[in-house]
């Protein structure tokens, strides 16, 4: 994708996007857009987000015809500027008007997920029965999440049609660099709770910030369950698995921070049953959990 960046920007450079790059002493994002509309309304948001927290963030640079976008690729310029978290929390946890995304919903498409992961393990069994860590993985995290569908029936009891809150969040895990985490093209348009979740795994969240972020802002008790049920799903993993690009060492990694995620469950399962009370989860406390 060389040539776009050389055709439309007069870069010459070896880039292959998704990629930061350095350029006249500049710090520049080279990505691919799959839905170009969808990335402008998230832009969108994300600029006025940026300029509530005092921060420039990134900026989309126009090619040579003055257009932001390039057969489906975008050029990102980052503008470097003191950063304060807190004030980057206080602008994205911020509502996003009055749309409300339905628990209904969720179930839906989690239960789609979790099948779709289920039917992968029958198609390719035999190419799978070499690889029986993988498919311990595979079985673990099915049924974690199926723990998950658990609490959204919680929520649903409570409410047939509960919705909650939504905003600008993290679409998967992150580094802790500062230009990563204000990169536009790490967010969707999503709930606020998905948000939170991202930036504690991402670690760049504590516990303690946590307790403060739900003594600042106000949530909701649907908020607060789909966030215990957030926080267990595993979207990371089966995503990798639904590629079908998952590899040995990724599937080592997993196998060692399941003793960390197993700790964040405990520590998470303390502070939010102080606001409401969550359904029980037995395991969540055993050592032994594959």
């Amino acid at each position: 994708m060389n040539h776009i960046l050389k055709l439309y920007y007069g870069i010459e450079m070896e880039v292959q996007p998704p990629q930061y790059f350095h350029f006249q002493n500049q710090l520049y994002y080279f990505s691919c857009v799959q839905n170009p509309h969808a990335f402008l309304e998230v832009f969108q948001y994300y600029r006025y987000l940026v300029q509530r927290c005092q921060c420039p963030g990134y900026y989309l640079v126009k090619n040579n015809n003055e257009d932001v976008i390039s057969y489906q690729h975008v050029l990102l310029m980052y503008h470097d500027s003191e950063f304060s978290f807190q004030n980057y929390l206080s602008a994205f946890l911020q509502p996003l008007g009055n749309q409300r995304l339905f628990i209904s919903h969720i179930k839906e498409q989690w239960i789609c997920k979790i099948d779709s992961v289920k039917d992968l393990v029958k198609q390719y069994a035999y190419s799978f029965k070499h690889n029986p860590e993988l498919v311990s993985l595979i079985y673990y995290y099915t049924g974690l999440a199926e723990n998950c569908i658990n609490i959204l029936n919680e929520i649903l009891s409570i409410h047939k049609d509960a919705s909650i809150t939504m905003g600008l969040a993290l679409e998967h895990m992150i580094s802790d660099y500062v230009y990563d985490l204000l990169n536009p093209m790490n967010y969707v348009i999503s709930s606020r709770m998905r948000h939170l979740v991202y930036l504690l795994r991402s670690q760049l969240l504590t516990y303690d910030m946590l307790k403060e972020v739900l003594e600042t802002y106000y949530f909701d008790v649907y908020e607060i369950l789909y966030f215990y049920a957030r926080l267990f799903f595993p979207s990371h993993f089966f995503n990798e698995v639904l590629s079908q690009q998952i590899s040995q060492k990724r599937i080592e990694e997993y196998f060692v921070y399941i003793e960390e995620e197993r700790k964040m469950y405990q520590e998470v399962t303390k502070i939010l049953s102080f606001y409401v009370s969550l359904p029980k989860i037995s395991w969540i406390n055993k050592k032994n959990m594959i």
